[in-house]
């Protein structure tokens, strides 16, 4: 509230022996001055002189604005609010770990996560070097609650790992932060866990920007029932079953689901504005197709021939039935569709929707070797 000029600033700070630097426009407090280390308490100086008295009474003044979470906060919170939604408690564990933890992971002697930062005045054996990886403090919340008899336990934790540049080290190290989700009980399996991931993902639009791969090489989790996910083709985490091995080494005796994300390839993929159009005005037609097909195949690559090959009329694919028995030969299964074709300003007919059809199955006795069945 106040309009004193700068050459009276800087009498006021001469006389209590303050240097003024006119190149930096910094002012130097002397050493016996402990009191003068922030703007603040050379404005509060200035008031002094002036005279507090002579200071005017006046309302505040600005630009009036919505408070609001930032960005990476806000993902957060509805990261937390579907975990919650889908039954999973929030969980902390410590950033402090021991060195057994690799071990007890099956880590191989060369991997990367062994090159930890070992505090300087530990706790403990325990507590003696920074996280790697936030499975450890998962893991061990679920055993906790399994030996006390909890039939199932779901949780989750958004917290950092800690990744150093260089050992020893010399500057600070890289502190990701991992959306980490672990769950066992009765009735869940993979998909359970990743129908949640999936959920996730939707909700925070980016589920077209997402892909599972499956992964075999995780040494502590089960070699067939594990994926990667892969955010806009980038690594971004994994999911999947725990290896039975290191189940033993936590003395968890039934099967453990986890997922682990890279919590900043989410925030950087995050869209929340969500687009509306009409309710479709023209009907659809729908055609169904069954295939025989090796059973090495996925499913994902085959809707992605069927959606590259179908043009921009189809609304969906739809996979109905997926059949192994006697009447399909050993090492092929038969795979089921139904795609729905529309357009917005028109009905289709046949003629519309048959050259999309044939381009379909042509596409798919190329890539796969696919026999259509009648």
């Amino acid at each position: 509230g106040t309009n004193i000029s700068e050459e009276d600033m800087l009498g006021y700070f001469k006389k209590i022996d303050l240097d003024y630097d006119a190149e930096t426009k910094e002012v130097i407090a002397p050493t016996f001055r402990h009191d003068l280390f922030r703007l603040a308490d050379l404005a509060e100086e200035v008031a002094r002189f002036f005279g507090y008295d002579n200071i005017p009474t006046t309302l505040p003044s600005g630009e009036a604005t919505t408070g609001k979470l930032p960005f990476k906060l806000r993902i957060e919170q509805v990261a937390s609010d579907i975990a919650e939604f889908c039954g999973f408690s929030q969980g902390m564990s410590y950033s402090f770990e021991s060195p057994k933890v690799f071990d007890k992971l099956l880590l191989p002697e060369d991997s990367k996560l062994r090159n930890a930062i070992s505090i300087m005045n530990p706790l403990g054996e325990d507590y003696s070097i920074m996280r790697t990886t936030s499975l450890n403090g998962m893991l061990t919340s679920l055993a906790t609650n399994y030996n006390r008899r909890n039939e199932e336990a779901a949780l989750f934790e958004i917290g950092k790992i800690f990744i150093p540049k260089s050992l020893p080290i010399t500057e600070l190290p890289d502190e990701p932060k991992k959306l980490t989700l672990g769950m066992y009980g009765k009735g869940i399996d993979f998909y359970t866990i990743k129908g949640i991931i999936e959920h996730l993902f939707d909700v925070l639009g980016m589920s077209n920007k997402v892909e599972f791969k499956p992964n075999t090489e995780i040494t502590w989790m089960h070699p067939g029932r594990t994926a990667d996910i892969c955010i806009n083709g980038e690594n971004a985490g994994y999911i999947g079953e725990l290896h039975p091995v290191v189940g033993d080494n936590y003395s968890i005796e039934t099967r453990v689901y986890i997922a682990v994300v890279d919590f900043d390839e989410i925030v950087k993929n995050t869209s929340l504005v969500t687009e509306y159009k009409p309710l479709p005005k023209y009907p659809a037609i729908t055609r169904d197709i069954s295939m025989v097909i090796k059973d090495t195949v996925f499913v994902k690559d085959i809707e992605k021939v069927i959606s590259e090959n179908g043009g921009k009329l189809i609304e969906s694919i739809k996979l109905f039935d997926v059949y192994q028995g006697s009447q399909i030969e050993r090492g092929y299964k038969s795979v089921s569709y139904s795609i729905t074709f529309r357009a917005e300003d028109r009905t289709l007919v046949d003629d519309d929707v048959n050259p999309a059809m044939k381009k379909i199955l042509s596409a798919l006795e190329k890539e796969f070797g696919a026999n259509l069945r009648e």
